[in-house]
């Protein structure tokens, strides 16, 4: 068994923007195939490229505010309540053009 308190966890950046933090509840290694499972806030203007992972599966659950997603080069909004599926080898990118702080958690599932 692993408690985890969100208020003891350091703030990380994400891998693909340092300036985007994260908190991460269970670490690459901690589970067979899971890869991580965290939360993360964009503030305002924050964004991640376009990227993919090739054998990665990611999911996103928003919590909180407004994002952008870009797919495939098909761009889709989401908000609180939604859950968004990247499957491996998908192009995508996240960003907030948004006025306020979007918040979610999410976790990526390995295939090999």
């Amino acid at each position: 068994m692993k408690l985890t308190h969100s208020t003891t966890l350091p703030e990380l950046g994400v891998s693909h923007n340092p300036e985007i933090k994260k908190k991460v509840f269970i670490g690459s290694g901690e589970i067979p195939q899971l890869m991580m499972f965290g939360s993360a806030v964009f503030t305002p203007g924050q964004f991640v490229e376009l990227h993919k992972h090739d054998t990665m599966f990611e999911v996103f659950y928003i919590q909180k505010g407004q994002a952008e997603f870009v797919v495939n080069n098909q761009k889709i909004l989401v908000q609180p309540g939604d859950c968004i599926t990247i499957e491996p080898g998908e192009i995508h990118a996240q960003s907030n053009p948004f006025q306020e702080n979007v918040e979610w958690l999410y976790f990526g599932i390995a295939t090999d």
